[in-house]
């Protein structure tokens, strides 16, 4: 299955477990500017802007900006039951809706600003969602995605490559990245949001991981779809590849696997 398969990605953020797992490795071992600053800068809200989170999964960023004083109508989407269930119970004070992207259930013009996380590349038909965030945004409504860049933690997945040629079933995790990089990236994203918005503005951010050894580098790559796809004697053998291949990168001090995020952003000019 691919990254953006509609039973891998209900089966991956079925609960928060995988997701948390990602999520709390990155608070770890970031080095550099800070996501949320950064994205929180880009969107410059007043506080009383209507906002639609779309695959807002656990709801933290919706929840967020309520904690911190917002006053408009917050409102998060997510295809996930699960997902729905949990922000529900965790993030007061923000509306929680199960819905695909690309059928929103919304009327035309009801939001201000339109947000999509690290949740494009996961869309099966990219331009039918991006058309209905375009739809539910009231003219002169702000989109703003965040998605990983082709070359996001390339050191990691060159590792990856590595550890496959000693163990060939985790070559099934190393195409994760590949379908990541061909679903939603700077590569095509920016041609996408063009042709639904008619402008689009993009930014990069740059930052690293910093990991100090080889266990928070496993713990990320078993959070992954493709891990769970594999059997436990191929789970062993493919956590022995890559700890094989770290462990040379490990000695001189902390590993940095570089990240780069790409920022897309349009206007509801129609």
């Amino acid at each position: 299955m691919t990254a953006s398969h509609p039973a891998e990605v209900a089966a991956q953020y079925a609960t928060e477990q995988h997701l948390r797992t990602r999520i709390n490795t990155h608070l770890r071992y970031t080095v550099g500017p800070d996501l949320e600053a950064s994205f929180d800068g880009l969107l410059a809200l007043t506080g009383r802007e209507t906002v639609l989170d779309v695959g807002t999964g656990p709801g933290e960023f919706p929840g967020r900006l309520r904690a911190q004083g917002h006053q408009g109508r917050l409102v998060g989407v997510d295809l996930s039951a699960g997902m729905v269930e949990q922000a529900s119970a965790h993030q007061p004070g923000v509306e929680f809706v199960q819905a695909s992207a690309d059928a929103l259930p919304f009327a035309d013009a009801t939001f201000d600003v339109v947000t999509a996380r690290h949740m494009l590349y996961h869309v099966p038909d990219v331009s039918a969602a991006l058309k209905e965030f375009r739809r539910v945004l009231k003219p002169g409504g702000q989109f703003l995605c965040v998605t990983n860049a082709s070359t996001y933690m390339a050191e990691l997945w060159a590792v990856v490559a590595e550890a496959a040629l000693l163990e060939p079933s985790s070559e099934a995790v190393w195409a994760t990245r590949v379908g990541y990089a061909t679903a939603f990236s700077e590569l095509n994203g920016e041609a996408l949001v063009q042709a639904a918005f008619g402008n689009v503005s993009v930014s990069f951010l740059q930052s690293a991981l910093v990991f100090p050894d080889s266990q928070p580098v496993l713990t990320y790559l078993e959070s992954l779809p493709a891990w769970h796809h594999l059997s436990a004697p191929q789970q062993e053998r493919a956590r022995a590849a890559v700890g094989q291949v770290l462990e040379p990168l490990l000695q001189v001090g902390g590993w940095q696997v570089s990240k780069t995020l790409v920022f897309l952003a349009a206007k509801n000019n129609f």
